[in-house]
């Protein structure tokens, strides 16, 4: 995961769209169908520093490894930045923007909130004095307080947001397509962004 978040970063700064060229490899028969994406949860994002840790006590320094957890560790800041940079060439000012993520979780259609990298795009964000809402019919409200210190919206504003991040795949937001997920956002433009490749590249105005 870590080396397809590296590519879509490369691909990003390239301007090719990297789900184009992933179903371009999968051609291939024997090619591995990895997805870039925000690696969080109580097994990926954690299970490597045990490795690390006892690799470091036997008096090796792991690299790659490392490295790896290094670049998953960045993507949640990564696609908040991805999506400041489609609001200010929409004129979109950031500072006090209303912004919806869609998902908490750190998978689609679970209520798990462990070690969710979807708090990074919040506090990113956040950092730019944007207004957050998060919406996650999956999470249990007090639980995301608890634990991140966020309250989940109880269910989105039609036209009301001036960027909208779909983060989970859960069903629930594949169903509403790409209209109905445009439709969150404000009538005068909005930016729609996809970190889960659940629409089609038309509907959104970037995806990971």
């Amino acid at each position: 995961i870590a080396l397809m978040n590296e590519l879509a970063i490369v691909f990003d700064k390239i301007g090719i769209d990297t789900l184009e060229v992933l179903e371009a490899a999968g051609t291939k028969w024997n090619f591995l169908p990895f997805r870039p994406g925000l690696v969080g949860g109580h097994c990926i994002g954690v299970d490597p520093y045990y490795l690390t840790h006892k690799a470091q006590e036997v008096g090796h320094h792991p690299q790659v490894i490392l490295a790896g957890r290094r670049t998953n560790d960045g993507m949640g800041p990564f696609v908040a930045d991805q999506v400041i940079k489609l609001m200010l060439r929409k004129g979109i000012n950031p500072v006090q923007a209303r912004i919806l993520i869609l998902g908490l979780a750190f998978k689609e259609n679970c209520p798990d909130l462990r070690n969710t990298r979807v708090v990074d795009i919040v506090r990113t964000l956040e950092s730019y004095n944007a207004q957050v809402e998060v919406f996650d019919p999956w999470v249990d409200a007090a639980e995301a307080q608890h634990e991140y210190g966020l309250s989940p919206v109880a269910a989105p504003q039609q036209g009301a947001y001036d960027a909208i991040i779909l983060a989970v795949g859960h069903d629930q937001f594949r169903a509403l397509g790409g209209d109905g997920v445009r439709a969150f956002g404000k009538a005068e433009g909005s930016v729609v962004y996809d970190v889960k490749h659940v629409l089609p590249r038309n509907a959104v105005d970037g995806r990971l």
